[in-house]
């Protein structure tokens, strides 16, 4: 079996000091000066105190949209599926669909997150708010980078069941813990608990999976990904 990925391209992202570290250390350093002053029996102008800057429970962590690469911020993204002489082939080949948003931002670093894929989202049908691919992003306490790297999904047609036509493909990324998998919600498998927060981001393909005589093989550049089995 072959198959050849296009690697994502992303920007060097530097995320700057958090506020909230500089306000606890200011707050130290002027308990240090007051315990000093008062040690010393000097006079002291010390520093008013700061006034904490306000947080939600769980922050919700946000895409990194300027990581998404261009062939993939059009409007439609085309998926032709199989030409025949892909077909012919031995084992026969067929293109899947690459897709990803390399990179999340979260502010804390232990936090673990999870990606949910779906495909034409719909509460009303049942099988459409299954979740077609998940990713789980733990990168432990040894880090305190806020960016963080997320995985490709290749989307299959004939795995995940869908014909010609568009179809609307969104992925959600939030706390793992934060996901409300009761039963009977209004949005089964996006629902989030109370104090999470998750974002989300929605492809749009249109598919071809018939075999058009005048293309004998799927296109092999990105976001196509050839494949042969």
């Amino acid at each position: 079996m072959s198959h050849a990925h296009a690697g994502p391209v992303w920007p060097t992202l530097h995320k700057p000091l958090k506020s909230r570290h500089f306000v606890r250390g200011l707050t130290l350093a002027i308990r240090v000066a007051v315990l000093v002053c008062a040690l010393t029996g000097e006079a002291c102008l010390v520093p008013q105190s700061v006034d904490p800057i306000a947080t939600v429970p769980h922050p919700p962590p946000h895409f990194v949209l300027e990581s998404i690469r261009k062939e993939l911020l059009v409007p439609i993204i085309p998926l032709y599926r199989q030409g025949a002489a892909d077909a012919a082939l031995n084992p026969p080949c067929h293109c899947e669909l690459e897709l990803s948003i390399p990179l999340v931002e979260e502010d804390d670093p232990t936090i673990v997150l999870q990606t949910r894929w779906f495909v034409d989202y719909n509460v009303a049908v049942p099988a459409s708010v299954l979740v077609r691919h998940t990713f789980t992003s733990d990168i432990g306490f040894n880090t305190p980078d806020t960016i963080r790297q997320l995985d490709v999904w290749d989307v299959d047609a004939d795995a995940v069941g869908i014909g010609s036509g568009i179809h609307v493909v969104d992925v959600v990324v939030g706390e793992k813990a934060g996901f409300d998998d009761s039963a009977n919600l209004a949005r089964p498998n996006q629902t989030m608990l109370p104090n999470y927060s998750a974002d989300t981001y929605r492809f749009v393909v249109n598919v071809n999976v018939q075999q058009d005589a005048s293309r004998p093989t799927c296109p092999i550049e990105f976001p196509s990904v050839r494949v042969c089995r």
